[in-house]
Parts: C-alpha cells; sequence; structure tokens
C-alpha cells in the first residue's frame, strides 16, 4: 500500500472517530445537571478526554519516529534538496512559532487568580496561568496551521520551488 494511500485513510479514520465522539458527546445527556442542580456535567466528558489525550500520545509518537527518521534518512546527505523547499527554515520558523505562542500564552494568562470548582477543589493561580498559556498557544498554532494548510493546498510553494526548464 502506497504511503500517500494509507495516510489518506489514517486522516480520514482520525476525523471520523473525532466526529463520532464529539457528536456522542453532545448528543448523549450532555445536559445532565451537576451535583448542585445548576452547572452542567456532560455524560461523556471522560470519552472527549480519551479520545484527546490518544491523540496527543499518537501524535507524539509520530513526531518522535519522524524526527528520527528524517535523522537517519537525511545524514551524510548535502546534495539539494530535490523538493526546492526550505526544509531547516521551515523547521525554524515551526519552533520559532511554538516558542512565540507560548510566551504570548504566557503573558496573557499572567496574574490570573486561584480557581474553585463548585465541588470546593482549589487550582493554583500558577497551574490557571499554565493551563491559559497552553490555551492561547493552541489557539494560535491552529490558525497558523490552517493558514499553512490553505497555502499548501494552493500550490504556490511547490509552483515557485520547481525549477524552470
Amino acid at each position: 500500500m502506497k504511503l500517500e494511500k494509507l495516510s489518506n485513510i489514517a486522516l480520514y479514520a482520525s476525523i471520523g472517530v473525532g466526529v463520532v465522539c464529539f457528536a456522542l458527546f453532545f448528543l448523549v445527556d450532555y445536559n445532565n445537571l451537576d451535583f448542585d442542580g445548576v452547572h452542567v456535567s456532560p455524560a461523556l466528558t471522560d470519552l472527549v478526554l480519551i479520545l484527546l489525550y490518544a491523540l496527543f500520545v499518537i501524535t507524539t509518537g509520530l513526531t518522535v519516529w519522524s524526527l528520527v527518521r528524517g535523522a537517519m534518512v537525511n545524514s551524510g546527505n548535502t546534495g539539494p534538496n530535490p523538493t526546492g523547499i526550505a526544509s531547516g527554515k521551515v523547521t525554524l520558523c515551526t519552533w520559532g512559532a511554538v516558542v512565540v505562542a507560548l510566551i504570548i500564552g504566557l503573558v496573557a494568562g499572567l496574574g490570573e487568580e486561584p480557581f474553585t470548582t463548585v465541588s470546593g477543589v482549589t487550582t493554583s493561580a500558577g497551574m490557571v496561568t499554565v493551563v491559559d498559556m497552553f490555551i492561547w498557544a493552541i489557539y494560535i498554532l491552529a490558525i497558523i496551521t490552517v493558514l499553512a494548510v490553505i497555502i499548501s493546498m494552493s500550490g504556490y510553494l511547490t509552483k515557485s520551488a520547481t525549477p524552470k526548464e
């Protein structure tokens, strides 16, 4: 099976599983009232959390695998890049965007107050700041990802990188 076909199957399967999980989350006992009778506690919150943890583990594993495989395949390769895309610059920009997004998130979350839940559990102000930092970073990186996908789908980078004959 070709790698592209396998990649498409994995993409569609992950989208399908995500859509099903979120549909179940919103459609099955979503308005389940908490013990105080005021706050809503959806019945399938654990399903969504397990999905997100699984996606995080899979993404982390694939990232490490890609880094190791890329280092092994490209070790000793000093020739020109056949695609014409400056992968070193893309990597540097990616890591730079992650660091900048985390810094923006940290600055935006500074000065948070401790958070007390309905059940009386209190989360420290530092942890609330860290959570806010990651939420901001996720928003920023999601927007950058959507823009990168749009640019990639347009074919602009591959057209400009293709040598003229």
